[in-house]
């Protein structure tokens, strides 16, 4: 796979084939990096093209932003068991187990997830690529306490090392 900006030089199209699916169904983030990834070589520095879509995602509207946080299907929820996640979403949720839930965790993870939702009005959002699930039931809890902005700006610095890992795993690395 080529880097990002020799990607981006080659054609928009192939930039955003690779890097359209970072964020979760929000396409906008990488088309509008796309042209100052496409004016420095630095950005084959694949911890710098991140810094960049972080800056990206974060500098946008409001709007955009709660668009993104709910485009993140719930963990362990009904897409899982019946495989309608995108291919990150899937490989993601697979890595941490949650595609092999007993009926009593599905159970859990349903609870959870809807005490979660009634209280910020939005899904949890955690990087669970390198988790496991008792690690992610923690999370829940970690996180109840906290206020619905303090949340609203963990899920998104959670939406963004989830692009790092989704990019890690673009390159194999």
């Amino acid at each position: 796979m080529k880097l990002p900006y020799d990607l981006a030089n080659d054609s928009q199209q192939a930039f955003m084939k690779a890097f359209g699916n970072l964020y979760e169904h929000s396409s906008w983030v990488a088309e509008k990096a796309y042209i100052g990834v496409k004016q420095s070589n630095s950005y084959n520095d694949l911890e710098h093209f991140h810094v960049l879509l972080c800056e990206t995602m974060l500098a946008s509207k409001s709007d955009l932003h709660d668009a993104l946080i709910c485009s993140h299907p719930v963990l362990a929820g009904k897409k899982v068991q019946t495989n309608e996640l995108t291919h990150f979403s899937t490989s993601e949720q697979q890595s941490a187990g949650l595609n092999n839930c007993s009926d009593d965790e599905i159970s859990l993870f349903q609870k959870l997830n809807s005490q979660y939702k009634d209280k910020f009005s939005f899904p949890f959002i955690m990087a669970i690529k390198e988790k496991n699930k008792s690690e992610i039931k923690a999370g829940f809890s970690d996180r109840q306490g906290n206020s619905i902005e303090q949340e609203r700006q963990n899920a998104l610095a959670e939406i963004n090392k989830i692009a790092w890992l989704r990019i890690k795993e673009i390159y194999e690395i």
